[in-house]
């Protein structure tokens, strides 16, 4: 979940809670932040450089001028569709305001609450459409989970961060190589199904940061049943629909 291209993202919230907490969550996953307090300030930043931005990530409930004034703001001065937008909120609920922000130009919605795989999740999304629309199909879904697994004689532990309908992204701090063939065991939430199942590590971050949250290996299925794969696509739906993870435009 590190990426090596780093993208520029402004993050623009009168919480200095919620301000550090994203900006970490953002940087340790290989993204570079920057911070304006409230819609004001934002709008200063943006007629000084806006060339810059690759992501605004915008606070609906704000002093002054809030984000439905800075979305109206960059639509009247020819700022619309220069940089996507992905409106963060604590009190609106998505249905009420869908429709406005879809016509204010927003790219997407997502709540305060989501968990830092949730948060990395809908940024990459954003920051990297390429990836997603051209594998449909194999799009990861966030997970919080521990999991054990075998190597050979060897049972070990890690986390799965997310999982898509071909494998996981697994944080572990053990020294793994990449091809190495293991037996894992877990369950998901809302499948009534253990997964007994066998998988290789097909590539890691282990050259970027191992012991970084987001740092770990990418491992595929190799021994699916088509029930199997049939429950885990379902469960993916599910979490899709769930998180509310699809664009506003």
């Amino acid at each position: 979940m590190i990426t090596r291209d780093a993208k520029n993202i402004f993050v623009v919230d009168d919480s200095i809670f919620f301000r550090t907490k994203l900006s970490d969550i953002l940087v340790e996953a290989g993204h570079k932040v920057r911070f304006a307090k409230d819609g004001r300030e934002i709008i200063n930043e943006l007629k000084i450089d806006s060339d810059s931005i690759d992501l605004l990530i915008l606070d609906l409930q704000m002093p002054e001028i809030d984000g439905f004034g800075v979305l109206r703001w960059l639509k009247e001065n020819g700022y619309a569709g220069k940089f996507p937008v992905l409106v963060v909120t604590s009190v609106y609920e998505p249905g009420h305001v869908m429709e406005t922000l879809k016509n204010l130009g927003a790219t997407g919605l997502m709540t305060k609450g989501f968990t830092p795989e949730q948060i990395i999740f809908r940024v990459n999304r954003i920051l990297f459409p390429g990836k997603t629309t051209n594998r449909a199909p194999k799009v990861r879904v966030p997970v919080s989970m521990p999991v054990d697994f075998t190597i050979g004689e060897k049972t070990l532990t890690g986390f799965v961060l997310n999982i898509s309908e071909t494998g996981i992204f697994l944080h572990t701090r053990a020294d793994i190589l990449t091809g190495a063939v293991m037996h894992m065991k877990f369950t998901l939430p809302g499948i009534e199904r253990l997964f007994d199942l066998k998988a290789v590590v097909k590539w890691s971050t282990a050259d970027i940061d191992r012991n970084t949250l987001f740092g770990g290996f990418g491992i595929m299925f190799t021994s699916l049943t088509q029930e199997e794969q049939d429950d885990l696509n379902r469960f993916i739906d599910n979490e899709l629909k769930r998180l509310g993870v699809e664009d506003v435009v």
